[in-house]
């Protein structure tokens, strides 16, 4: 660790000498960066240093006047966030938004992608890779997902996502800029070992008077077709008395939708195949089949509201008074139709007279399937292979509100005291229900490389698809999610600037409390038969057929144009989607067909709540200092400690199995039942979380930084649940218990906890140019996993899996970022501007437990990354501004990444292939207030791939090939925007 800290140190040492021939271009004194202004009263500790720093800069030659701002549009938010960086007290990376309703993107989460260091994820969770999102969602720093959200310098969260905010939540057009802290100093609020998000919204104060700004747009997917609208409203004012001092208000309201449609094409994963079937017509030994392929179109809905206001009162020079308040509400659905393969894998053989093609290494790559699975006396169901016909509806609903009161007021010239209380809620619901229909397809060939490198499905005789009789009614499954968050929060800041001080400038104090509590519902997926082979009704066949059984609910899906005609795939029946989304009353009419003991709508259980209590206390000391003159070069920095409690309680229960029914002993059926015992967790942790920064100024426009400090992410509530299920493995004959299990959360888990060491050097060139490099290392400890031990309990020891504190991991590499407007070229050529940055990462300490696919056991796994981490990944811009047309042109990738060590669906390790987006916009100054303008997204039609793998069959048995699994598209988005801002 040490080592690796003066690796980082050398790294930048040998930069700074390699640049330090270099002078820059001094600034000219008659140019003044773009800002968002100062605010007084400013609830973000962060931002108080930055404006600090600002401040103190003011009075030094070649100073920058953030309070300014005499340019608009892309270079002035490019001038700002740089100045911000700059000027900051530690290494931070910002997007700011001048123009009311600006930020680059439309949604925060692909706004926070053009960071360095930054990537997004593309699905809807990242353990289910069958879902991608119609938007960017997870954001990761440096590859790691415990990113801390803050919202104004506050913590802030979203019920549905643990601890952190679900950024897609929050509305952009309510944000004025994001901050992105990589190394935290002591005075910014713990909780991301990755980093921190602070996202921040607009004050009253901020501008010199009144400001009204709108937008409104349109925009349309090119394969959904359907056209959602936009708006935003803001209006922020200030007046002065003369007898109670001056006032601020600001309203800012947004309302957009979108609607998209994602196709999408996956094989089942691929198993190591020894049986004579699958060896025909080949020399091999063994050879690698897949169980089928799935396909499926989803159509996407979203609907973003959000509302912000502020309120500032200054009654004196030396006192202010300010309330904020902001509240979002998100609101996601999708109705997706899915063709997805219901046989066991090896029960895949080729159709009579047939062999499979391989390639050379024995991977299958065509031909004709046929399956050996059980199918009842169902007529026609003979050398056919089985398809469900998904037709899946979820709804989610997140409402945040958060709410904050402060004052700021300074005692005297030295003195400064501040403080403020805030109120976070958060709630959120989801339900999904997904209806099953159900055939035997005949003539299915299966190629793995068809068209355009995707596979292709065709049926032979085509017209069987297109027959109700041939289908019949399967199953149904429904999960349910009702969670409730609640914080409340109070701080109070002392800052006292030292007089006369030759390395002393300031120290600041503070403390913090907060009381939150975690209400949480979820469900398990609960799945059960409408009808089945095994589950019959009183029909011919048995069976609920499509078209003798309710044949007004079911309808042919002929997944037209299909990734835009590219890939071939059957139609099929599906249960209609106004049956799927009509959950209430769903389960009276599927009754009506269903075999005895079959689907009903899920009941909640005490394994299901998960309720829990957490306070913590925080106090943190930091010094700042800094002297022009006594090392030939100035130097400034700062160096603290943040010392947090933890305290936590939770109250659940644990249940025994149910035995009764089995030839056991009757004492033992009688002592286990099912009956509930409490189970209560209760504990709490300290922590010590020291930082240091320190930078020095090589010249007037290149200076060097350094920062060290320890930082912790609190375990996820989902991972504490008091919640303990035991149970019991029986032998075949059902006379003895085998084995005892158990699986339960961990109420007593501690905080991850990463030590962490950054070096960068930043060129400012000019108002927008900057050439910086940044190495960095992270040594992480308390890294959670899942283990299992032996616990007691009624006197009998079971084998209990449970998260468990149990590793360790490293996190180093790099990122390099280059900013700048070509102002020396001539006439309109000096528009041109160019971004660009590039992050490598590197990690080892990933944990992966795999099961084997012949025996579903779980089996030693083998090293992987850790979850979310692209080694490379980089962002590349191009940039117009010149007269009244400004454009951008983005370019956004990342290499290939972990999303789950096992996927909910193959039970395998799933990655995330490369990806790379472009994106675009432009817009044209009708006048001094109003824009016009069009944005686009995913112009080059980029595809999502996932990719499963490697395979364990336990006894040291890998299969380490990474088979490909879904191939997915969506729409290239377009938006035609008005702005106007007066």
């Amino acid at each position: 660790m040490v080592s690796s800290a003066r690796l980082a140190a050398a790294i930048a040492i040998g930069l700074a000498l390699m640049y330090a021939p270099v002078r820059g271009h001094a600034q000219d004194a008659g140019t003044t960066p773009a800002g968002n202004g100062t605010t007084a009263a400013s609830t973000n500790a962060s931002a108080n240093a930055i404006k600090k720093a600002a401040d103190g800069a003011a009075d030094k030659k070649n100073a920058k006047n953030l309070a300014q701002v005499t340019v608009t549009g892309i270079r002035a938010s490019l001038e700002s966030a740089q100045a911000l960086k700059e000027n900051a007290t530690q290494i931070v990376d910002s997007i700011t938004a001048v123009d009311i309703n600006a930020l680059p993107d439309r949604s925060v989460t692909e706004t926070l992608q053009r960071i360095s260091g930054v990537t997004i994820d593309r699905f809807v969770s990242p353990s289910d890779a069958d879902h991608p999102a119609g938007e960017g969602s997870g954001v990761m720093i440096r590859g790691l997902t415990q990113v801390a959200s803050q919202l104004n310098g506050r913590d802030t969260f979203s019920a549905n996502s643990g601890r952190g905010l679900s950024f897609e939540d929050i509305p952009a057009e309510l944000m004025s800029g994001v901050d992105v802290y990589k190394n935290p100093s002591a005075d910014i609020i713990e909780g991301g070992i990755g980093g921190t998000v602070n996202l921040r919204t607009r004050m009253p104060f901020d501008a010199p008077g009144q400001q009204i700004g709108f937008s409104t747009g349109v925009n349309e997917g090119d394969i959904s077709k359907k056209s959602k609208p936009s708006a935003s409203f803001l209006y922020s004012n200030r007046w002065k008395s003369e007898s109670l001092g001056e006032f601020g208000a600001l309203l800012d309201v947004s309302y957009s939708e979108l609607a998209s449609q994602t196709d999408g094409i996956q094989l089942e994963p691929f198993t190591r195949r020894t049986d004579a079937a699958a060896l025909a017509g080949t020399n091999f030994k063994q050879v690698y089949v897949p169980g089928g392929a799935d396909w499926r179109t989803l159509d996407f809905q979203r609907r973003r509201m959000g509302i912000a206001g502020a309120f500032q009162w200054r009654p004196t020079d030396n006192l202010e008074l300010y309330s904020q308040f902001i509240r979002s509400s998100y609101r996601m659905s999708w109705l997706e139709h899915g063709a997805i393969f219901a046989d066991s894998n090896f029960d895949i053989t080729p159709a009579s007279g047939t062999d499979f093609n391989y390639n050379g290494q024995g991977i299958f790559q065509s031909g004709w399937l046929n399956s050996d699975t059980w199918r009842g006396n169902y007529p026609g169901s003979q050398n056919g292979v089985g398809f469900n016909g998904d037709t899946r509806y979820q709804v989610q609903t997140t409402t945040t509100t958060d709410w904050s009161n402060g004052f700021k007021y300074n005692v005297n010239d030295h003195v400064i005291l501040s403080g403020d209380l805030q109120l976070v809620k958060s709630n959120s619901n989801e339900t999904d229900f997904t209806i099953f229909s159900e055939t035997y397809l005949p003539g299915v060939f299966l190629s793995t490389n068809g068209s355009h490198g995707m596979p292709s499905v065709t049926v032979s005789p085509a017209g069987y698809v297109n027959n109700p009789a041939n289908y019949f009614w399967s199953a149904a499954m429904d999960h349910v999610e009702d969670e409730r968050g609640m914080e409340r929060a109070a701080r109070l800041d002392l800052e006292y600037d030292f007089e006369d001080s030759k390395w002393l400038q300031y120290v600041k104090f503070g403390i913090r409390a907060t009381d939150r509590d975690e209400d949480n519902v979820s469900s398990p997926y609960n799945w059960g038969a409408i009808t089945q082979p095994w589950a019959t009704i009183d029909t011919p066949s048995g069976l609920a057929t499509l078209n003798s059984s309710l044949p007004n609910y079911s309808s042919l899906y002929s997944f037209a144009n299909f990734f835009r005609g590219q890939v071939n795939v059957p139609s099929l029946y599906f249960p209609n989607g106004t049956l799927a989304t009509n959950y209430s009353q769903a389960y009276s009419i599927l009754k009506t067909i269903e075999a005895s003991g079959g689907w009903k709508p899920v009941q909640i259980t005490p394994a299901d709540l998960n309720n829990q209590g957490e306070k913590t206390k925080a106090a943190y000391g930091i010094l700042y200092f800094g002297n022009d003159d006594a090392l030939g070069i100035p130097v400034d920095g700062n160096i603290g400690v943040r010392l947090v409690r933890t305290s936590e309680n939770a109250a659940g229960q644990g249940q025994y199995p149910t035995l009764a029914g089995n030839d056991l002993p009757p004492a033992v059926m009688a002592m286990y039942n099912g009956q509930y015992f409490p189970v209560d967790g209760r504990g709490s942790y300290q922590n010590a979380l020291p930082s240091f920064n320190l930078r020095f100024k090589l010249t007037d426009d290149l200076q060097w930084r350094l920062a060290a400090s320890k930082a912790m992410t609190r375990p996820d509530f989902s991972q504490m649940q008091p919640f303990l299920l035991l149970g019991a493995t029986l032998n075949p004959d059902k006379t003895a218990i085998t084995q005892w299990t158990g699986t339960a959360g961990n109420p007593d888990l501690k905080p991850m906890i990463a030590k962490q060491y950054d070096t960068a050097l930043e060129w400012y060139f000019s108002p927008t140019g900057l050439l910086y490099t940044t190495a960095f290392f992270k040594d992480i400890g308390n890294y959670i996993a899942e283990e299992t031990e032996t616990e007691v309990y009624n006197n009998q020891q079971w084998s209990v899996t449970r998260p468990y504190n149990i590793g360790t991991g490293m996190v180093r590499g790099a990122e390099f970022g280059y900013n700048q407007f070509f102002d020396f070229l001539p006439g309109w050529m000096k528009g041109f501007g160019v971004q660009a940055n590039y992050t490598y990462v590197h990690s080892q300490g990933g944990v992966n437990t795999a099961t084997n696919p012949y025996s579903g056991a779980v089996v030693t796994g083998f090293p992987l990354p850790m979850v979310g981490l692209s080694p490379h990944s980089f962002n590349l811009a191009g940039m117009y501004q010149y007269g009244n047309w400004q454009a951008r042109l983005a370019y956004s990738w990342r290499s290939r990444y972990l999303l789950s060590t096992s996927d909910a669906n193959t039970h395998l390790p799933m990655w995330s292939d490369n990806y790379g987006q472009l994106d675009a916009s432009v817009f044209y100054k009708v006048n001094a207030n109003i824009q016009v303008g069009l944005t686009m997204n995913n112009l080059t039609n980029a595809t999502v791939k996932t990719l499963m793998g490697p395979t364990s069959y336990g006894n040291g048995v890998v299969d380490y090939n990474l088979y490909p699994r879904g191939w997915f598209v969506t729409d290239r988005r377009y938006e035609l925007v008005l702005r106007a801002n007066f």
